[in-house]
């Protein structure tokens, strides 16, 4: 017997099963939800998305090669997650992050930290084209500068995926900002400069609400800087030289060398760092034994496990500690999921009918954005990956946009500014649980404070629906021929 297509009930049952069970979860559990209630979450709606599919025709063999086709596509992600693990270890013991929250406590100040915090962002994240490197470096220290401050962990956290983010989107450095006009047809720097239209008033939006939530009542007050810094001063080394490491990541990414070796050289050199300027704290750590092996077993542990240093102060040894490499398995245990997750929907053909059942009365160029940034959402929180929410509505629409007349622009467009995005609101998407584990905020509890991520979509879907900047194709020139008009 062939396969059946799915209907579109049984198409959405998967996901609403996925959906419910995670809003039971973060309501019950709380913090406590990327321990393993949610990757649960995701392997029964994977079973029940597994079971609907071999109702319909879909081998097992069939399934698990999609399975194995989403979870190697994440291979990357994961490796570049754990390295971060690795960097975060090491730059807090050796210095690096304390003496960058040292002298940002001398520079920033509550009455405009919060915007602040955007604007360094997105310039580190322009410059270097990577939000996951910006968060896991600068982001990393923004957060704790904000807790000496005073300031609530979970807004820090929103402000600094806003502007991470933000630059995520428009940096040519960035591989999704490269993916987005690849699969739409745009040169890159005609899509850079179309996606200012809406990304500047998006950015600006977002640094005017924290500006007016510093203004009534952000800053809760409570943080001892003074308190911070000195404790910081006690038990570590503290130099502006220690920049000098960072910068040279920064400066590697710049120049285009990949991520993993970038980081992987990052980390080494924070070891480094550790052992020839923190001697105290690696006395600390190794219990006094200064011998090659104690001194190797406590610089390995601060980049593969926990690392918990004791001051008196709870604020400052909670500021202080690290979970290495090993902090980071719950969430590579839920990308994993997640994938199979994503594999069995893909397999069982689900995502193909839920994006057709969208797409067909689409008509207007309004409904036509607001299809586009409704299915690149579907596929963050059916997949789980933001490359698939990427590629698959941008392969599925281009044809639509070319029959009614649009230059691809505004479809590269339009995928940024919901897929990008909005990748990082969801728990179990890889970019959600990642900026989860390397903040040490849960997802939903930053989300409703990660402004830009919310604009972005509504700005682009109301351009859309007011004809605001929309590009004819017939207009363009030096552009592909069109394509047949053939169904979507």
């Amino acid at each position: 017997m062939g396969q059946k297509s799915p209907g579109i009930i049984q198409s959405i049952i998967p996901i609403a099963v996925l959906v419910g069970m995670i809003l039971f979860n973060v309501f019950y559990l709380g913090d406590d939800t990327l321990s393993g209630a949610n990757q649960l979450a995701l392997m029964i709606a994977s079973a029940v998305a597994a079971a609907i599919a071999t109702f319909n025709g879909v081998t097992w063999d069939e399934l698990l090669e999609g399975m194995v086709k989403t979870i190697t596509a994440s291979l990357p992600a994961i490796i570049i997650l754990l390295i971060i693990g690795m960097l975060s270890g090491s730059w807090m013991m050796s210095g690096i992050v304390p003496s960058m929250i040292y002298y940002g406590l001398n520079i920033l100040r509550p009455e405009y930290f919060l915007p602040a915090t955007v604007v360094l962002c997105a310039i580190v994240s322009v410059s270097i084209g990577s939000s996951w490197s910006t968060i896991a470096t600068v982001g990393v220290a923004l957060l704790g500068i904000g807790e000496a401050l005073g300031f609530d962990p979970a807004v820090v956290a929103g402000a600094i995926i806003s502007g991470a983010y933000f630059g995520d989107k428009v940096s040519p450095l960035s591989d999704t900002t490269n993916l987005a006009a690849a699969v739409a047809g745009t040169p890159l720097f005609t899509h850079v400069k179309y996606m200012m239209y809406t990304t500047v008033p998006s950015v600006l939006l977002t640094i005017g609400i924290f500006i007016v939530m510093t203004f009534t009542g952000a800053h809760e007050g409570g943080g001892d800087a003074v308190g911070i810094k000195d404790g910081i001063a006690s038990i570590y080394h503290v130099s502006p030289w220690f920049f000098l490491v960072p910068l040279a990541v920064v400066v590697l990414i710049v120049r285009r060398v990949p991520a993993i070796p970038v980081l992987f050289l990052g980390a080494l050199l924070g070891a480094l760092a550790a052992v020839c300027f923190q001697p105290e704290m690696v006395s600390m750590l190794s219990g006094g034994d200064m011998s090659a092996a104690a001194v190797w077993q406590c610089v390995a542990r601060g980049m593969f496990g926990s690392v918990d240093v004791v001051t008196g102060d709870a604020a400052l040894d909670e500021l202080v500690s690290t979970g290495g490499m090993a902090g980071m398995l719950d969430t590579v245990w839920l990308i994993l999921t997640a994938m199979m997750f994503g594999g069995v929907l893909e397999a069982g053909h689900f995502l193909e009918r839920l994006t057709y059942a969208i797409t067909k009365r689409v008509k207007r160029t309004g409904g036509l954005v607001t299809a586009t940034s409704g299915t690149c959402m579907l596929f963050n929180i059916a997949t789980g990956d933001q490359y698939m929410s990427i590629v698959i509505p941008g392969k599925m629409f281009v044809r639509s946009y070319e029959r009614a007349d649009i230059a691809p622009q505004l479809l590269s467009r339009t995928i940024e500014d919901s897929a990008t995005v909005t990748s990082v609101l969801i728990p179990w998407n890889t970019c959600g649980a990642t900026q989860a584990s390397i903040l040490g905020v849960a997802t939903a509890a930053y989300a409703p404070f990660a402004f830009f991520c919310y604009i972005s979509p509504i700005i682009t879907i109301l351009y859309g629906w007011l004809r605001i900047k929309i590009p004819k194709l017939s207009e363009q020139h030096n552009m592909p021929e069109r394509l047949p008009d053939t169904p979507v």
